[in-house]
């Protein structure tokens, strides 16, 4: 019989609290199988695939791209087939009800299975380093469930291999494309690259004049020649504020490497001057890309990328800024000065409230650790806070720097922006163009990921000057 179900998103083996939808695969009236990829959402640990465990039609999207997703959320309507199941985890019947208003009662959610994919993020700011010690072949999550990313699961399929057996590298002892690769014949691993379809996530350390700077990178192809997408964060992020749409770019084709600014992230680098940090990215630039780079910015990490775009030798042809410092006089101190000094859980919640306009809050678990960071590092951030702002003054001046810039340049900026006022975009050269989103405050990925996403890809594929 077919049966109508509302789908909430099962347990994870990760807090959802302010989850993030990532995209729908499944559209309304589409079909699927058990087993499909229903939808992406994005925790502050990492990008989930949620699937299906019966074939089924979607009904109805309850959450739409960008939406915030909570364990309790009704986030599709379904229709499956089957009886409803004894124990799923789900959302249960509601209580019925003699008012006028009521209607048939829904039945509960099937069980859905989720495995992890390829990238690690996290909601606006930096999240610790996740440690990637070998574990055990075939650790489960909490549900039982392997941990893959989805080449991985892909290239075990496809050369035979069962993943209990292999032992994952990545966190929490996710099994890796590289793992799987490891495992096979040495044969069967050119077929497996040219096979894959969903790129993993690889990283490194790069040797700069001023210390190591951490990387990721989303390569398919592995092929430095190619157009670079070089991501930098903002002040207290690290590499893992870009993986979604670092995955969307890397499917698009884009090769994509994000860089941990130092004293940022799994960088070893204390440098703190903002001369020294532009240095070392191009140092890092220099090195790993070899082709057309196009460089993305975010608040501090913007005026390092519009300053390292005037280097002649990097091959910049694209420039996109998000909420750049340096392009006005005010900025939020307090806010700067408060996750500095903030020693509580919830001194720390109050400053991330003021990065999205809604208020979007992390899981206590990020919380914790983003603080006990910071603390660690408290001095080396204080200082690379004065190069930024003192006093609510701004100490950088990028417009000089957009005004001699030869290559495409775009600025995003949220109109409810509470650490950089989005007026000051208004100060950027008459050659630039300028997206002003109405409800995003000062992490546009974040609010508006799709949008933002899409106009990065507009960027990456404007023709070669």
């Amino acid at each position: 019989m077919t049966r109508t179900v509302e789908m909430i998103v099962p347990p994870t083996g990760e807090p959802i609290d302010a989850a993030r939808l990532v995209g729908w695969i499944v559209q309304p009236s589409q079909a699927f199988k058990a087993g499909d990829v229903l939808m992406e959402i994005e925790t502050d640990k990492s990008i989930i695939e949620v699937t299906a465990e019966q074939d089924g039609v979607m009904v109805e999207h309850r959450v739409a791209v960008d939406g915030v997703v909570n364990a309790d959320t009704v986030v599709a309507v379904l229709q499956v087939e089957g009886e409803a199941l004894a124990d799923t985890g789900s959302r249960p019947d509601p209580e019925p009800s003699s008012g006028p208003e009521s209607g048939p009662a829904p039945q509960p959610a099937p069980q859905l299975a989720s495995s992890p994919a390829p990238a690690a993020t996290q909601p606006p700011a930096a999240r610790p380093p996740t440690q990637s010690s070998p574990a055990a072949p075939g650790s489960p999550d909490n549900a039982g469930r392997l941990l893959a990313t989805p080449a991985a699961r892909q290239a075990a399929r496809q050369q035979g291999i069962d993943l209990a057996r292999v032992r994952g590298s990545g966190p929490d002892g996710r099994v890796t494309l590289s793992d799987i690769e490891a495992a096979m014949p040495s044969a069967a691993r050119g077929r497996s690259a040219a096979a894959e379809t969903s790129p993993d996530k690889r990283e490194a350390r790069v040797s700069t004049r001023h210390g190591d700077l951490h990387v990721a990178l989303w390569d398919t192809a592995r092929d430095r020649a190619q157009q670079t997408v070089v991501l930098l964060h903002g002040l207290f992020g690290d590499t893992d504020t870009w993986a979604a749409p670092a995955l969307t770019l890397s499917r698009a084709g884009a090769r994509v490497l994000a860089i941990d600014l130092p004293c940022h992230g799994q960088t070893d680098s204390r440098a703190t001057r903002f001369g020294d940090i532009v240095d070392a990215v191009a140092d890092v630039i220099a090195s790993q890309c070899s082709g057309r780079v196009v460089l993305v910015g975010h608040s501090f990490g913007g005026a390092v990328a519009a300053r390292a775009a005037g280097r002649p030798d990097l091959g910049v042809d694209g420039l996109v800024l998000i909420a750049p410092v340096g392009l006005g006089t005010e900025i939020e101190q307090r806010f700067l000065d408060g996750m500095i000094h903030a020693g509580t859980r919830e001194a720390v919640q109050r400053e991330l409230a003021k990065l999205t306009a809604a208020g979007i809050l992390p899981s206590a678990a990020f919380v914790d650790a983003l603080r006990d960071r910071t603390q660690a590092s408290q001095a080396e951030l204080a200082a690379l806070c004065r190069e930024a702002a003192i006093n609510g003054v701004q100490q950088l001046n990028i417009v000089p720097d957009l005004a001699r810039a030869t290559c495409h340049c775009t600025l995003l900026h949220g109109r409810r922006d509470a650490i950089v006022p989005w007026q000051h975009a208004l100060n950027a050269p008459a050659h630039t163009a300028l997206h002003l989103l109405p409800d995003a405050g000062h992490m546009p990925q974040w609010e508006a990921g799709k949008l933002v996403t899409d106009i990065l890809l507009q960027t990456v594929r404007r023709p070669a000057p």
